[in-house]
């Protein structure tokens, strides 16, 4: 008998891949996807508070020098107007100009001073108003009414609770909205003013000229 050399034995099909395989396969990927997704969505509400409070900011610094501005020139006018009349001895009607100028100075003036002028509401906070999302804990007339370790506890609870943050953060940016809402309405009035008691006060001066009333005044 001869002897037959052993074959080696085939070796074992593979598997196919099963659904259940291909699932959890892709369940790594899905897992990062929507951690991007989520990463993103939240870099894009961060970017929009960043650049509404920018905005924020510019449109107050533009008010307080428009009403700075505006503040020295009425005041400026209103000094030089005064002391005109006061050294006339009488006040007749040909001084009518100069008195809707002064009015007119007058009422810019108080609403400029009304738009320069601060205004806080200075309600308190306490640590569960932070916790119930009522308190305002970015405003510092009210978390100046906690103490330092209440304060860093509702600091602590907005880092750990990002709907708290962002809750806070859009609670603010309504009040700076309202602040300056306020602070535009006084400017657009005072401007109005100055420029009605300017345009009125010059028609009143040319009326006067034009019927010889100047001619009348003392020399």
């Amino acid at each position: 008998m001869t002897e037959h050399a052993a074959e080696p034995a085939p070796p074992p099909a593979a598997k196919p891949a099963t659904e259940m395989d291909a699932a959890h396969a892709d369940k790594p990927s899905k897992d990062k996807d929507k951690k991007k997704k989520k990463k993103e969505r939240n870099r894009g509400v961060e970017t929009m508070f960043r650049v509404t409070y920018s905005n924020h900011i510019s449109l107050s610094r533009l008010a307080d020098t428009k009403t700075s501005m505006l503040i020295g020139i009425n005041g400026g006018i209103i000094s030089l107007v005064i002391g005109l009349v006061t050294r006339s001895k009488t006040v007749a009607w040909h001084f009518a100009p100069v008195l809707v100028l002064l009015a007119g100075c007058l009422v810019s003036l108080g609403f400029a001073v009304a738009a320069a002028r601060p205004r806080v509401a200075r309600s308190p906070v306490a640590v569960d108003d932070v916790r119930d999302n009522t308190g305002n804990l970015l405003f510092f007339a009210q978390f100046t009414s906690m103490s330092l370790q209440e304060f860093q506890e509702s600091i602590q609870m907005l880092r750990e609770n990002p709907k708290l943050l962002y809750d806070h953060l859009a609670r603010q940016l309504y009040h700076m909205g309202e602040s300056l809402n306020r602070k535009y309405r006084y400017l657009q009035i005072a401007y109005t003013a100055f420029f009605v008691g300017i345009a009125v006060a010059t028609v009143l001066l040319a009326f006067i000229y034009l019927t010889g009333g100047l001619a009348e005044l003392p020399q």
